[in-house]
């Protein structure tokens, strides 16, 4: 009985193996073809993690892609108009008016990108599907650096030297 289950898992690992490896060759056609980052760098970067080889590769990318800019935005979404969760509130009296208004622009350039990852699976295509991960790969790394420094302020506002003292309403 051991044996079957420990067959079937070994099975299941060669046969997932066999499917990234059909991935990453197809992706290889792909990336000579439009010029595409690194699929270990667009891993690295938006946590794409294991990657089956279908019909549709980029598509899938783009997916993953746009998974991480949904987290950025939901963030920078409770910063600049926090809803009434004390967290929120925090973390938003951190920034200075003029951050505040940096991070509603990198807010607005990256909802423009949520958009066309939207648009683009709606009208997807392969061409149209690279040159979107080509165009947001290169702003990313700025895009990063700016929502890096958001994180870091947000982290620091939670630091016991930063810590006002803040007035508690009623929480009932």
């Amino acid at each position: 009985m051991m044996d079957k289950t420990t067959d079937k898992k070994q099975d299941e690992k060669d046969h997932c193996k066999e499917k990234e490896k059909d991935a990453s060759e197809e992706y290889a056609k792909l990336k000579a073809k439009y010029s595409l980052p690194e699929l270990n760098e667009l891993d690295k970067e938006f946590s794409l993690g294991t990657i089956d080889c279908s019909t549709f590769l980029l598509r899938t990318i783009l997916d993953g892609i746009n998974g991480r800019i949904e987290l950025a935005l939901k963030i920078l979404g409770n910063l600049i108009q926090p809803e009434s969760h004390i967290a929120d509130m925090h973390e938003a009296e951190a920034f200075s008016d003029e951050e505040k208004k940096k991070m509603y622009e990198l807010f607005q350039r990256m909802s423009g990108y949520n958009k066309e990852f939207i648009i683009r699976d709606f009208d997807y295509s392969d061409d149209s599907a690279a040159v979107l991960i080509n165009k947001f790969y290169k702003d990313w790394k700025i895009i990063k650096q700016d929502f890096l420094r958001v994180l870091s302020k947000m982290k620091e506002s939670w630091s016991s030297n930063n810590l006002a003292k803040e007035e508690f309403g009623y929480f009932g």
